[in-house]
């Protein structure tokens, strides 16, 4: 849900103008049409190309995300030389990346952007109003300290806390690493053979339900340890239980995260669950031999039919213990067999109740759904730009992008909740929603868009607006 800061209206300056930023004596050409040749040129003024600013500013005001980042930020810059804000930097920066200018220096051009100086709360003809420059930008991203990193880290949970009205029943975390490229010398970046290529392996944690991003670490190109995996989320975990004590969570993720000290650290947390992919070894084989024997029996025999089906799958369970672990756990197998051959996966979870085949395909299986969550902060929004040169600075960047998705999914779950975007991904907002020509004009007490009479969009923004428009009264975490 969404909730809502009043902010006090600007008094707007009658006597601005626009500053002639563009203007350019050559012209662009264009193939003429019968009668009449066709030119352009970049004289138009108030215009801009981009809605979604001020789309993305509303959300903001409701969720309160750049004031919780601002108020985790420490501002030790000397104040008589201070210009931007870092409530400012980071509108800016966010707002940016939300619309698909993931690159700072795109700065340089839309600091002058009339739509993204109103997303910022500043008048958009004012010339002494402009926005950050990318190089001013880039300082504010390579200024940040582990501890500013340290506690945007933990903002960012705390935003996922904030999104209830209420403490939830259940929580699903999922876990997933993601590659992310290095094409320069960034610091940390090493090469990991599984992805065959030198990246940084950030680690991200997603609702499994509602698809909100609940933490964003950046993390060297090495695989991880399953003591580092238990460290970030016992913190992760202390915090949400701190305002959720009666929440049964479960910790879901593939075979990166079967490793006993995470399991034993959740193990030993009440109402809190694991169950996680584990990769075969010659003890689960050798466990798993007769369900394997008897998939492949099945599978011989339904050779003789009309219509053989794709793959049989025939599911087992067991206990098993590493020589690692404490104590023996649940061990899922599912045995199966297609025209390529053999299949087999086993997973480890401390979960009790449900059958082995109920488990693994309606609750392990359902983590699928975070490889699109992740497709959406690294491919739509461009989370894996990390072309700084210091391992903060790219650090501080993943975070940047990872609330511009936190807006996002706010966007789609909540102001185009039961729309035809309700499902879509950010990049399908962006085009469709946020990439509208707008013609800005600035009266005495008003600021008038003027948006194409042909927008195919016209009804939906009208709903949008709306519900950012009119505020809902804010919600408190029951933190008892």
């Amino acid at each position: 849900m969404i909730k809502c800061e009043y902010l006090e209206t600007q008094s707007i300056n009658t006597n601005a103008t626009l500053p002639d930023m563009n203007s350019t004596a050559e012209q662009l050409r264009f193939p003429s049409i019968p009668g009449h040749t066709i030119r352009a040129d970049f004289d138009g003024g108030g215009l801009s190309s981009d809605l979604g600013p001020l789309l993305l500013r509303g959300v903001d005001r409701q969720i309160g995300l750049t004031k919780r980042l601002t108020d985790a930020l420490v501002d030790t810059r000397h104040a008589s030389y201070i210009t931007h804000s870092h409530a400012d930097l980071l509108a800016q920066r966010i707002y940016q990346i939300g619309c698909g200018y993931e690159d700072g220096n795109d700065s340089n051009s839309l600091r002058h952007d009339p739509m993204f100086k109103l997303g910022a709360g500043r008048l958009p003809f004012d010339a002494d109003a402009a926005l950050a420059s990318a190089a001013t930008v880039s300082r504010f991203e390579h200024a940040t300290s582990s501890k500013d990193v340290y506690r945007l880290c933990e903002a960012l949970v705390e935003q996922f806390i904030a999104g209830f009205a209420s403490p939830p029943r259940s929580l699903i975390l999922d876990l997933d690493h993601s590659e992310d490229a290095a094409h320069g010398q960034q610091p940390l970046a090493f090469y990991n053979h599984h992805y065959r290529s030198t990246c940084y392996l950030p680690l991200v944690i997603f609702d499994g339900q509602s698809g909100a991003l609940v933490a964003a670490v950046l993390r060297p190109g090495k695989s991880p340890t399953g003591a580092e995996n238990a460290m970030i989320m016992r913190r992760v975990l202390t915090m949400i239980r701190r305002h959720f004590p009666a929440t049964h969570i479960l910790v879901r993720g593939d075979g990166h995260f079967g490793r006993p000290e995470l399991m034993q650290m959740i193990a030993a947390m009440p109402n809190v669950d694991f169950i996680f992919g584990l990769p075969g070894n010659v003890k689960l084989q050798a466990l798993a031999e007769k369900t394997k024997q008897r998939a492949c029996d099945l599978w011989a025999s339904l050779q003789t039919q009309e219509v053989v089906p794709e793959a049989v799958r025939l599911y087992d369970e067991f206990p098993y213990a590493a020589g690692s672990w404490q104590k023996p756990w649940r061990v899922l197998l599912k045995a199966e067999v297609m025209a390529l051959g053999e299949n087999p996966r086993f997973v480890v979870t401390s979960l009790g109740g449900l059958d082995a085949g109920m488990l693994y395909e309606d609750v392990y299986c359902a983590r699928g759904q975070s490889e699109n969550f992740i497709k959406h902060l690294k491919n739509d929004l461009a989370s894996d730009r990390t072309s700084c040169t210091s391992f903060l600075a790219n650090f501080m960047r993943l975070l940047l992008h990872a609330a511009a998705y936190i807006l996002h999914q706010q966007l789609r779950t909540q102001a185009l909740r039961h729309t035809a975007l309700s499902q879509a991904q950010p990049s399908t907002v962006i085009n469709k929603l946020f990439k509208i020509a707008v013609q800005v004009r600035q009266t005495k007490q008003r600021i008038v868009l003027h948006l194409p009479s042909a927008c195919a969009v016209k009804t939906l923004l009208h709903t949008v607006s709306e519900r950012l428009f009119i505020c809902v009264p804010a919600r408190t975490v029951n933190s008892s």
